[in-house]
């Protein structure tokens, strides 16, 4: 019982008489839902019209609710994809836990709120000196803009820590379709700036930042530094709003001197930066991207049509669910918006807002491969990125995230210590200073 068992289902129905009952009870309950949805709606938009005698506030309604199917439907699947985690996580060998938790006020959203961001810190890092500082990879995990968590990644998250001793941030995006598009890129950006802006208290270098993501999370990671790189040159597309001061709590002194079992959720001191209203000066080093969606332009038949095992395609009820969810009200989105789309940014925006190092990996078997290759080849050898990677043979979407992580564990650790070592690059990692403070710490 997992999401897997969606996004795989011609894996599922050679795997055993269980699976197929459940992926057909899952797909006939998606058949009962859209069924019967429209005569929901007529019914409720009836009766509406008979209360209030206004006929032509009848579509109104029947657009509101709609939509409030299309989340009903969303929130079946973030369940089965939150089953099908819970076990990839206590599979051997074991996913860790997360270290702590920060929830950040959104300040380009239009409609505010808040969301968390996750930390996985390195051995010592509640007792490293103040002056000690680390890089940070700020994480986006996957689910199409509408399921996941920023717990998905907890793999990717102990590789880097072990492999780069840096810090992995994973943000904890807000999801649609209760928040379609560009909140998510949105509140990747403010992530990062907030980061950024609180640098001292968190022990992270602002020169070594590097960006990841899977899946709609890789896209995140190519399209967070466009949205970036128009803020600090205030094109003007988004603006930071004036920071609450009045609502933060001054509690920064007190969250990195507890233990990495206890879980914080709490906001910092205000700083400088943020009352100056001020862009925080920082460089990203790298972006490590795995089997993202870059092109929006191009219809879902096309990019079907690219696999050359079709059959394990994601099916297209889930495409289509992730889609109306983002993409929502569908009128009113530019598929060629790069921050949705970021194949579709001009070469010069490309050249100045990405690093020089770019890691992205693709599979073979996936309806994203064509343009992911295409994306790479023009990165590398139209605007003269390093772009190490590549495709993984013999590998559908999202082949590291399954229930049993042990399937895929080769090839997964292969791809993971690929990135990493660019990370260690990328970031000038010395780890005869990692030894030294760690020898530190245990005198």
């Amino acid at each position: 019982m997992s999401w897997i068992i969606i996004l795989f289902p011609n894996q599922v129905r050679k795997s055993g008489p269980f699976r197929l009952k459940l992926y057909l009870f899952v797909q006939r309950t998606m058949f009962y839902i859209d069924s019967m949805q429209k005569k929901i709606i007529d019914l409720l938009s009836l009766s509406y019209f008979r209360w209030s005698g206004l006929v032509d506030r009848t579509n109104l309604h029947t657009m509101s609710i709609g939509h409030w199917f299309l989340r009903l439907k969303v929130v079946m699947f973030r369940a089965l994809m939150a089953l099908g985690m819970k076990f990839h996580r206590k599979a051997e060998p074991k996913a860790p836990q997360h270290n702590f938790k920060i929830v950040i006020p959104s300040r380009l959203s239009a409609k505010g709120g808040e969301f968390e961001l996750v930390f996985y810190v390195p051995e010592g890092y509640f007792r490293a000196s103040s002056d000690y500082k680390y890089p940070v990879v700020v994480n986006f995990h996957g689910g199409g803009f509408a399921l996941g968590s920023a717990l998905d990644d907890a793999r990717w998250a102990s590789k880097v820590m072990q492999n780069v001793d840096a810090v992995v941030v994973s943000v904890e995006y807000r999801l649609a379709p209760e928040h379609p598009f560009s909140v998510a890129q949105e509140d990747g950006s403010d992530a990062i700036i907030y980061l950024m802006s609180h640098a001292k208290e968190l022990r992270l270098d602002e020169s070594r930042i590097a960006l990841s993501g899977f899946s709609a999370g890789g896209n995140l990671a190519f399209s967070v530094p466009l949205m970036l790189w128009d803020l600090k040159n205030e094109i003007g597309k988004r603006e930071l709003r004036r920071f609450n001061i009045d609502k933060v709590a001054t509690t920064s002194r007190t969250i990195l001197s507890h233990s990495k079992t206890i879980y914080k959720s709490t906001e910092f001191e205000t700083t400088d930066l943020e009352i100056t209203q001020k862009f925080p000066d920082f460089s990203i080093k790298c972006i490590v991207s795995f089997y993202p969606p870059l092109d929006f332009r191009q219809p879902r038949a096309e990019k079907r049509a690219t696999n050359p095992k079709p059959e394990k395609n994601l099916p297209t009820f889930l495409t289509n669910l992730f889609d109306e969810s983002f993409m929502y009200p569908r009128d009113k989105v530019d598929d060629s918006d790069p921050y949705l789309s970021p194949s579709a940014a001009s070469d010069e925006l490309l050249r100045t807002a990405y690093p020089e190092d770019i890691v992205l990996f693709t599979c073979e078997y996936d309806m994203l491969n064509a343009e992911g290759v295409a994306f790479g080849d023009r990165l590398s050898k139209q605007l003269g990125k390093n772009v190490y990677g590549g495709v993984i043979k013999d590998v559908a979407h999202a082949f590291d995230k399954m229930p049993n992580p042990k399937k895929y564990l080769t090839t997964t650790d292969e791809c993971y210590s690929t990135a990493c070592a660019e990370l260690t690059k990328a970031f000038a990692t010395k780890f005869d200073g990692k030894r030294q403070l760690h020898n530190e710490l245990n005198d």
